[in-house]
């Protein structure tokens, strides 16, 4: 089957339509139209264990909790191999299903795992009153030195008192599991670790909405001696009680399965006709780069290693890390309407056109892999925003509906556009997107 290049408007065109606005949770028995303009007030972005951390484009729990129901039942399997922070797959376990996750980012690995384990009420209270404890201890001793880990420009990122602060919260985590063994202890040093990371990138000098980690003259924050150890014991509270109404309600769930690969979006593991649905959203080209964007939350607690930024960039899906023999010489896809788009980049700049490249490159052997997983007849729903290039506007949502029908082998079924109503952090005007386009994939009995 062939889709043509014009079978869906333009982004902006949507504007111009009826816009369909859902109130919190949508209705699974509500057939979305092909096509459509929809815009989701969301009410659930805190719910239970889903605001526990900020994460660069998020879901709304509503959109993959709509897909979940409509196109999957309890006991199903459901796959989301890009998981971010988790949001598909909390919601699936949330909804009975047997919920698998996969990504390669390390920040993104832990807040999942962290938002998806339930953790005894007992032992949550029992700790925070040791953590604070501790905490108290060490805030009030200047004679014990705490370790402070090392990493390029730590001085500038961040003030000294907030270093000295960020050290004490880190050796009291570290002091309040050692009461606790096995499982239990493993899962509070994650818990606290990941609500200390919470609050590092607005207490350091980084500029608290730029979608990489920046230092700006105009950004001049207002962070005194005793405000890093004071933000902690609120956000401490907040999600204590978020974990506790979770893990209060994990015990109804009928399906408690929650697997976290190792493998990748590409290579993910799993065996042939093995999950019943996935969603996913993809990487932006050009737009977010995660590892930048959490340096300094992986730099504290420990994720990067000794290698350089770079070479863990390189390994995801959407990277602007490429070496500059990859871009020698224009890269033809064989899809006409990409390679104009390709040749239109080239021409403004090398290194961008490859970028693109790769990232469709790279989503078609994701398109193949998730195809060999999926049971026949499973769906395959893909969250994907429109890009601007130098200039030059890139419909992802058309050429990846193009690929997957034309080159893998799907079966096209519906899209509608989602809009966007708030950012965690500000993407470029040029770059910015009005919302998302939801594709739904079919693969062929």
């Amino acid at each position: 089957m062939t889709i043509p290049d014009d079978m869906i408007d333009a982004t902006d065109s949507k504007k111009s339509q009826e816009l369909i606005e859902i109130d919190g949770d949508i209705d699974s028995t509500f057939n979305i139209p092909n096509d459509a303009n929809i815009l989701i007030i969301s009410k659930d972005q805190s719910f239970l264990t889903h605001g526990i951390h900020k994460f660069p484009a998020k879901f709304f729990p509503e959109l993959p909790r709509y897909l979940i129901r409509r196109y999957s039942k309890i006991g199903d399997s459901v796959l989301d191999p890009m998981c971010g922070s988790g949001t598909v797959v909390l919601e699936a376990l949330l909804n009975d299903r047997a919920a698998v996750g996969i990504d390669i980012d390390p920040m993104a690995n832990l807040i999942t795992k962290v938002k998806t384990t339930p953790i005894l009420e007992r032992s949550l209270l029992s700790s925070k009153d040791i953590l604070l404890q501790k905490i108290t201890e060490f805030a009030n001793s200047n004679d014990i030195m705490l370790p402070i880990p090392e990493f390029p420009y730590r001085d500038k990122w961040f003030r000294e008192c907030v270093l000295r602060e960020l050290a004490i919260i880190s050796a009291s985590i570290d002091e309040t599991v050692t009461h606790y063994r096995g499982s239990t202890r493993k899962n509070l040093f994650d818990f606290y670790r990941i609500i200390m990371s919470s609050i590092i990138r607005d207490m350091s000098n980084a500029d608290p909405h730029c979608t990489r980690t920046v230092l700006r003259k105009k950004v001049i924050k207002n962070i005194n001696e005793g405000d890093t150890l004071s933000r902690f014991s609120q956000q401490l509270e907040h999600q204590i009680e978020a974990m506790m109404s979770f893990s209060r309600l994990y015990p109804t769930l009928k399906t408690k399965s929650v697997s976290l690969l190792a493998g990748t979006a590409i290579k993910t593991g799993l065996d042939a006709s093995s999950i019943h649905l996935v969603i996913t959203s993809p990487p932006y080209i050009n737009a977010v780069d995660y590892p930048r964007t959490h340096q300094l939350e992986m730099y504290w607690l420990g994720l990067l290693g000794n290698g350089p930024l770079s070479k863990i960039k390189r390994t995801y899906i959407g990277t602007e890390t490429v070496y500059k023999h990859e871009f020698d010489e224009l890269k033809h896809y064989g899809l006409p309407l990409l390679d104009r788009i390709l040749k239109k980049v080239y021409e403004r700049d090398p290194r961008r056109s490859y970028i693109v490249f790769k990232f469709f490159n790279d989503m078609e052997n994701q398109l193949r892999e998730t195809m060999r997983v999926l049971k026949p007849g499973g769906r395959y729903c893909i969250v994907v925003g429109t890009n601007v290039i130098r200039g030059i506007r890139i419909d992802s949502h058309i050429i990846l509906t193009k690929i997957a029908v034309e080159r893998v082998g799907f079966s096209f079924e519906k899209m509608f556009f989602s809009k966007l109503i708030r950012h965690f952090i500000k993407i470029p005007r040029q770059e910015r997107m009005m919302g998302e386009w939801v594709l739904t994939l079919r693969k062929p009995n």
